[in-house]
């Protein structure tokens, strides 16, 4: 028997009556929607991407046995009774006792926002489930100066409202990702199946970046507000066209430093937010000026990465991770 790679599997030793059997569990989780548990069981056809990986990937050769199992935004179990038909469909045991644990507990939100300046649609495409896996409350995905306006035109955000900012309709304009079309919600539920948990984030679509943060001033409960800059050293200025002048450009601080600094003027620890620009960064000086104004600290990786320019997708795991231990939850 080959032995699974530790990276994937956990291996729980059960003793069972007469011998020891090794039972293997997948460190993911197979997400439902709500009205996929209405049931006493579910029964997921043999062409669902969910029964074919439990097919093919987990269980291989075996046809019965438990799963790990959630509904989206949800509860969760680690032991849910499954086997699979003659026909290769899924069929999942979510009787009355277990429904009531998945659809009536709410799965704890993650503690960080994110900015995002809106990427090229295949990078996007990339990067969701990765937002999703890492764990973000509420993404807004923002135009910013040196955002393509075309992606904006993209399918994969196609059907969703672009928030405007507008007083009259504030709350039907911001779009939740589960009102979203069906390709945005996939990846972020891929994302989250693959880390083991059931929360999704919330989306909303901004063509603005002054109109984003004008709403997130209004949302409130922010201990850590930060955005992300390459450190350009002591003394870097950089022109400001609109006025003709040379604008000096402050030096980043670490993530762990701006925590400890916003700590000591809000020791309730609220929220965070998160800026990340996109491959070319934030514009110089007039969005970094902007972010300062909304009370935006410029921060920067540690390690001897301040000094570089890392590409978008790159520097967003390592970012996230730390305003995660930062904020000390996820």
């Amino acid at each position: 028997m080959r032995r699974p790679k530790l990276a994937m599997l956990v291996v729980v030793r059960q003793k069972m009556s007469r011998r020891s059997e090794m039972v293997v569990r997948n460190l993911n989780r197979l997400l439902l929607e709500p009205y996929e548990v209405a049931s006493p069981t579910t029964v997921l056809p043999a062409e669902d991407r969910r029964a074919k990986y439990v097919r093919d990937q987990i269980w291989r050769r075996k046809t019965k046995a438990s799963l790990r199992i959630g509904v989206v935004d949800g509860g969760a179990t680690d032991d849910c009774g499954a086997f699979v038909r003659e026909d290769g469909s899924l069929v999942l045991d979510t009787g009355p006792a277990l429904r009531d644990v998945l659809v009536a507990a709410a799965a704890p939100r993650p503690r960080v926002d994110l900015i995002l300046a809106l990427p090229a649609p295949l990078r996007l495409k990339r990067m969701l489930p990765v937002v999703a896996m890492v764990g973000v409350d509420h993404l807004w995905l923002v135009g910013t100066r040196r955002v393509d306006r075309t992606y904006f035109g993209s399918t994969l955000l196609r059907g969703l409202r672009r928030y405007s900012g507008g007083k009259e309709s504030d709350d039907d304009e911001r779009v939740r990702v589960d009102d979203a079309a069906g390709e945005l919600r996939g990846l972020f539920v891929e994302g989250a199946e693959q880390s083991g948990v059931t929360t999704i984030p919330k989306l909303t679509l901004v063509t603005s970046l002054p109109v984003a943060l004008d709403a997130i001033d209004r949302e409130g409960g922010y201990g850590l507000k930060c955005a992300a800059h390459p450190d350009r050293g002591d003394g870097y200025l950089a022109r400001d066209d609109d006025n003709n002048v040379d604008v000096p450009i402050p030096r980043p601080t670490s993530i762990a430093a701006a925590a400890k600094a916003a700590a000591k003027n809000d020791p309730r620890r609220g929220k965070a937010v998160l800026a990340v620009g996109p491959d070319r960064g934030f514009s110089e000086p007039e969005e970094l000026l902007l972010f300062q104004r909304h009370g935006f600290d410029l921060v920067t990786l540690g390690g001897g990465l301040g000094c570089r320019t890392l590409r978008t997708d790159v520097a967003l795991v390592a970012l996230l991770a730390a305003v995660h231990e930062a904020v000390g939850g996820g």
